[in-house]
């Protein structure tokens, strides 16, 4: 197929960013030996002939001056079994970066919170008692990726609570997911994460202390505050 009949849009083309050097690599290959017909490109017939898989080799071989490339088309039910096709594609080569891991995290949740199996708010909570929704998307996300479930719930932690420096840090490439993660759940003391963090602690002390007055008499507060005296 003509590379300029070929479309590489997003969220695909957005995933994993081009590395200069591979692809400058894959260029000069190209040059001395043509395009590798056992790596053609994979398109989505349905959408336009997009790449879902070889962003980089279609890259490269528009610089190497080829103009016809193998491809193959596949079917797709929908744009999150195409992303979770193309983030296994990328996983079976090489080990993603934390860069990589958040990205398709976020775009992956993007299409869960519609309907897949990052249930949203709603959904959440009629199953928070046991978790299991949770903990199940977390393992599907992990299955994708090729990581440990950890590394899934710490992403979603700096996703979603993270300051926005932090975040782009991570999105850089320039923060590991652990450094970032544990400057969100532990931020040092004074900075404005802290004051925030200290401020939702004690709102939720005030909740639990509200709590405390409706269902305990003057006498079972008193005793408590004994018991608390004495463990302190």
């Amino acid at each position: 197929m003509l590379t300029v009949d070929i479309s590489a849009r997003p969220p695909f083309k957005d995933l994993f960013p081009i590395r200069e050097n591979i692809l400058n690599e894959i260029v000069k290959d190209m040059k001395k030996n043509g395009f590798d017909d056992s790596k053609p490109i994979v398109l989505w017939r349905r959408c336009g002939l997009t790449v879902v898989d070889g962003h980089t080799r279609l890259e490269a071989a528009r610089q190497a001056r080829i103009k016809d490339v193998p491809t193959v088309m596949k079917e797709f039910p929908n744009e999150q079994v195409a992303l979770e096709y193309a983030i296994r594609s990328q996983r079976n080569r090489r080990n993603l970066s934390d860069q990589e891991i958040v990205q398709c995290i976020s775009e992956l949740d993007k299409r869960k919170e519609k309907g897949g199996d990052r249930k949203s708010l709603s959904a959440r909570k009629k199953s928070i008692a046991t978790g299991v929704a949770i903990d199940r998307s977390s393992d599907e996300t992990a299955k994708v990726l090729g990581v440990g479930r950890g590394k899934i719930e710490k992403a979603r932690v700096v996703l979603d609570k993270a300051p926005e420096e932090i975040k782009e840090a991570v999105k850089l490439g320039n923060m590991s997911i652990n450094k970032a993660y544990n400057k969100t759940v532990n931020p040092s003391k004074g900075s404005p994460e802290s004051l925030d963090k200290a401020t939702e602690e004690i709102g939720n002390v005030k909740k639990v202390l509200r709590i405390i007055r409706k269902r305990l008499s003057k006498e079972q507060i008193q005793e408590l505050i004994k018991l608390l005296q004495e463990d302190a």
